[in-house]
């Protein structure tokens, strides 16, 4: 198993089902009713909408039987596509076919390159040995960020291939900005830990990769949000987790987006993200309609 997808294990949430119950019935049943609202505005044209998931991966947020059940059709897109077939295998066979998922990655940044970065990195390290010094590992892993920012989307139509125009009447996108670099930033945090008896004091560069991801998603969040807005004909939901006093990456950026862009309905609901670990989130759902 490749260091990445080691990286992308620790991700998976396997009390999911359990502990984040009560939010996922809640964000169901708001989306079920926005499916409802769009029917209902088009009365010339009653058949059910079609619903986007951008970042769906397993679905554990929301039903997705639900939702595709009310829906005309349901398109799934994530990075991770072992996460999505996972997800749609899950439905009955009858809902199966109204369901369609992509791979696809909205930063520009695909799970090869991610691959390839943290090779890279390992290789590098472990071919210095004991000759590996603080300044070196810095040029590398700077040099080799710099290759991920550069292909980094810069413009919404560099999304046309993934997010088609008026391709769904309501797009969700929740939980997501947060995430877009979480596995990249996890694998330094790992790396720099295993190499600390030979580089201890990294506390700077540590601080100047927290840098360079926030400069990534303040580069690229704005991006996306120009391409959903695009993309949805009806209804645009945006879920993100709400710390004013200490913010979360990338939500924050989100959050601020929207508000300066569009005119969002706001609602609060709370996520039990880690029952055991005590992990809540206050998740501002913003409903833009369009």
């Amino acid at each position: 198993m490749s260091v990445y997808q080691q990286i992308k294990d620790r991700f998976i949430m396997r009390n999911a089902p359990e502990d984040w119950a009560e939010y996922r019935d809640q964000l169901t049943e708001l989306l079920a009713g926005l499916v409802e609202e769009a029917c209902i505005q088009t009365p010339d044209d009653p058949t059910p909408g079609r619903v986007m998931f951008v970042g769906a991966g397993r679905c554990n947020d929301f039903d997705l039987r639900r939702i595709t059940a009310s829906s005309e059709h349901v398109i799934l897109l994530d990075i991770d596509k072992e996460a999505l077939k996972e997800a749609v295998s899950d439905l009955p066979e009858e809902l199966r076919t109204k369901a369609e998922w992509r791979a696809a990655s909205v930063t520009g940044i695909n799970e090869d390159d991610l691959d390839c970065f943290c090779n890279d990195m390992l290789t590098f390290a472990r071919s210095s040995g004991t000759e590996l010094t603080l300044e070196s590992f810095r040029r590398q892993l700077l040099t080799r960020l710099a290759g991920l920012e550069d292909k980094l989307v810069r413009k919404a139509e560099d999304l046309n291939g993934i997010l088609r125009e008026a391709s769904a009447d309501i797009l969700v996108c929740c939980g997501v900005c947060s995430q877009l670099f979480s596995s990249l930033s996890l694998f330094i945090r790992s790396l720099l830990y295993s190499l600390s008896e030979i580089l201890p004091d990294t506390d700077a560069l540590e601080g100047e990769v927290n840098a360079r991801i926030r400069t990534m998603d303040d580069l690229v969040i704005p991006v996306i949000n120009r391409a959903l807005c695009k993309a949805a004909r009806k209804v645009i939901v945006f879920g993100n987790e709400y710390m004013p006093g200490r913010p979360v990456e990338g939500a924050k950026q989100c959050i601020e987006d929207v508000r300066m862009h569009l005119r969002p309905q706001e609602i609060h609901l709370m996520w039990n993200f880690n029952r055991e670990g005590g992990i809540t989130y206050d998740m501002l759902i913003q409903i833009c309609r369009l």
